[in-house]
This record gives structure tokens, C-alpha cells and sequence, in this order.
């Protein structure tokens, strides 16, 4: 039989997998992360194996977001995905979250999509894509981050058909009104559906992929570096001893 492909999202607020075999999709599974929702992926996936007659081991290819999204989700799909490829001898491979979203609005040739996503309070990661004739999409500039609801900068947005993410469902009155021409797509839409996952790993090329971890996607410092001054005072720390261990315990060998 042929080997198991793997396609994990985690990069927002829901967990999403789709196990596949010779390209045909055998099972897809989607929940939101609530408390204890990520601790539910690996035995997730030990069930669905077993439902479908098939061992966990036989997973040999991984495919998974590699950003930009909630750090902590991204973490725990990056990390599944490192111990699956060590495990099973296999090859894993990132791909971006918001390519991936744009795959969901099924665009017309010519038309340009806009995909926002919440990053945290105020800002929203953004990506711009150029369908062409023959239904690929051009990124048309590298994904960023834009501050809302100011919108300023508005012109770094383009003159989008579509627009959808989590971004726009939680700003759709403000974008309505700065895109008044663009179709505003329903939060339906903000999650991948499982063809729009199934179209990334499509796009890998296998052939050149290895077991080498996937470089995540982070446009922005998380939340505990952005807060690090009050986290050491609350811990009953000064900052400046703080950021000492922080930087011995990154750049010490495992035996210090």
C-alpha cells in the first residue's frame, strides 16, 4: 500500500487534520482548540488509523501550516509533525496559512483575494493573491502585518474582489466601508476546508523534502517577550537578571 500523507493546520483557533493515501483523502477531522482541545491531536489521530485499518507508523509524509498564527497552536502542529517525521523515518514540509485560506474562496481568473487574520489585539496578519488563468494563486506581495481598526495604510491592501479570515469577520462593518466593491466572504470561510488543505500538500514537491524541521512563520514577537518586563517583576525578578537566564537557558548546550 501506498505510504500515509499528513495535512495538520493548527495556526488559529481549530485544530484540522486530513489523512491521505496515494493522493485519494481517507479521513478528515476538525474541532475547535478549547481547553485540552490540542491535547486531543495525537490520540485523534492513533483513532482515526485504527477506524480506518491503518498504523500511525505508516505515516510518511507531513505537510503542516507553518504560520503565521497563534503561536502556541503553531507550536503544537510544528512539534507533532517533528515527531512523526523522527519517528517514522518520514519527510515533512510547511506550507502557509494563508495561502491555504485563500484556496477556500475559489476565485475566477483575475480576481484578487485578501486574506486577514487576527494576530492580536489591533492587528491582523494580511496576504494578497493574483488568481491566474489556470486557477494557481500569485502572492502578490509578502505576507505582513497591518495595524486595525485605524486601517492605516490601506493602500498596502490592494483593490481586492475577495476578502475573508478571522480578521475580516471580526472587522467586516469597518472593511465594508473601506472595500465597499469587495465581496466579504462569511466566517464559514475562515478555516481551511479540507480541499483547500488537500491543494497545499499538492503543491509540495516531495522529492526535495527531508526530515529537516519546518521553519515556523512568525511575523510578530509572542505575547510573554512583548510582556517580559511585567512577567519578571510579577515572578519577583528584575528584568535585567530575567533576560540573563532567558539567554543562557536559549544558547546553553543541553548538558549546562
Amino acid at each position: 500500500m501506498d505510504e500515509l500523507t499528513l495535512i495538520l493546520n493548527t495556526a488559529e483557533k481549530r485544530i484540522q487534520f486530513l489523512l491521505c493515501q496515494g493522493g485519494i483523502p481517507l479521513c478528515a477531522e476538525d474541532w475547535l482548540a478549547r481547553r485540552g482541545g490540542t491535547e486531543l491531536l495525537t490520540a485523534a489521530l492513533g483513532d482515526a488509523c485504527a477506524r480506518l485499518g491503518l498504523r500511525p507508523c505508516g505515516i510518511r509524509r507531513i505537510a503542516c501550516a507553518a504560520g503565521p498564527g497563534n503561536f502556541t497552536g503553531l507550536r503544537i502542529g510544528l512539534a507533532t509533525t517533528s515527531g512523526l517525521a523522527r519517528a517514522n523515518k518520514g519527510k515533512q514540509a510547511g506550507f502557509d496559512y494563508l495561502h491555504c485560506l485563500a484556496r477556500n474562496a475559489q476565485p475566477r481568473p483575475g480576481e484578487e483575494v485578501l486574506v486577514m487574520t487576527n494576530a492580536r489585539r489591533d492587528l491582523a496578519y494580511c496576504a494578497r493573491f493574483l488568481t491566474e488563468d489556470n486557477g494557481a494563486l500569485r502572492p502578490l506581495c509578502k505576507t505582513f502585518v497591518t495595524p486595525l481598526p485605524a486601517l492605516s495604510g490601506k493602500e498596502a491592501l490592494g483593490q481586492p474582489q475577495l476578502m475573508l479570515g478571522s480578521a475580516v469577520t471580526s472587522n467586516r462593518a469597518l472593511l465594508s466601508k473601506a472595500f465597499p466593491s469587495a465581496l466579504l466572504l462569511p466566517p464559514d470561510f475562515d478555516h481551511p476546508a479540507p480541499a483547500a488543505l488537500l491543494a497545499m500538500e499538492r503543491l509540495i514537491n516531495w522529492e526535495t523534502a527531508d526530515g529537516t524541521d519546518i521553519a515556523p512563520l512568525y511575523l510578530r514577537d509572542c505575547d510573554a517577550v512583548e510582556n517580559f518586563t511585567a512577567i519578571a517583576i510579577a515572578q519577583g525578578r528584575t528584568p535585567e537578571l530575567a533576560r540573563e537566564e532567558l539567554e543562557r537557558l536559549t544558547h546553553s548546550g543541553l548538558g549546562s
